[in-house]
């Protein structure tokens, strides 16, 4: 059994059965390869709105690829200055939205499952979040979305624990047709670059908590410094009153 497989057959289950086929994936892998028991056992359960879209990523994988495609011409066109090609893409980015928010729907009304505002505007939200940043859109196309995405309007989407598995793993996302052949020489060398990129982006991640760990170790040590000196502070007071009793006594006299 590889992770990959494990994680697709997880993330293609129903909420209500998530528990129980972990459990099943990480017994079948406990005897031969207790590393990949242990990582099994430790994927998460996705919101209901991100098991939605993850179905809607396996059950109608050409609407994520439409939105995605869109989103990489969108990003071209802006990295250009083309301010003529976006403007003509506004109502055609509008309905792709409009198609991942119906999609979703479709596979909440297959499943029995609900479909409020709330997760509609969280269909939504991720669907602007892949038009923007191109990792979200390789997120969405996994299948293995943890929670919906959001964009704030610059800068990249915040990805982390979005995922099951880290981005370095994903496959990437298919070339836009008729962008023209494609060059195997440039493609490796994007996907190395991509690789070390999202290789990069974990290793800060892990030294961000690390970070977050030793502030709050410092943070722990500092108060008990407070408090030893406090101790301190108040063991030199008795230690001064008592002598000075003691220098007292010494030179009162007797009667």
């Amino acid at each position: 059994m590889r992770l990959e497989d494990a994680v697709d057959e997880l993330y293609a289950a129903a909420p209500a059965d998530f528990v129980a086929t972990r459990t099943r994936l990480a017994r079948e892998a406990k005897g031969d390869e207790p590393d990949l028991a242990a990582a099994i056992t430790a994927l998460r359960k996705p919101t209901r709105t991100a098991w939605l879209l993850n179905r809607v990523a396996r059950d109608e994988p050409q609407v994520v690829a439409d939105l995605t495609a869109l989103g990489a011409r969108m990003r071209a066109a802006q990295a250009k200055g083309d301010g003529s090609t976006l403007a003509q893409a506004r109502p055609e980015r509008r309905a792709a939205i409009d198609a991942l928010v119906a999609a979703a729907g479709r596979c909440a009304e297959a499943t029995g499952s609900p479909f409020g505002a709330a997760a509609r505007s969280e269909v939504d939200a991720t669907a602007v979040a892949v038009l923007a940043d191109e990792q979200s859109g390789r997120a969405l196309a996994s299948g293995t979305l943890l929670r919906a995405l959001t964009y704030a309007g610059f800068g990249e989407v915040e990805l982390d624990d979005a995922v099951a598995t880290p981005l370095r793993l994903l496959p990437p996302l298919p070339d836009d047709a008729g962008d023209g052949a494609a060059d195997p020489e440039v493609d490796a060398q994007e996907r190395a670059r991509q690789e070390a990129l999202d290789s990069a982006r974990d290793e800060l991640r892990e030294a961000e908590r690390e970070l977050s760990a030793a502030r709050l170790e410092e943070s722990q040590v500092r108060a008990a410094l407070v408090v030893a000196r406090d101790r301190v502070n108040t063991a030199e007071a008795r230690v001064t009153r008592v002598t000075q009793d003691i220098a007292d006594l010494g030179t009162r006299p007797v009667r």
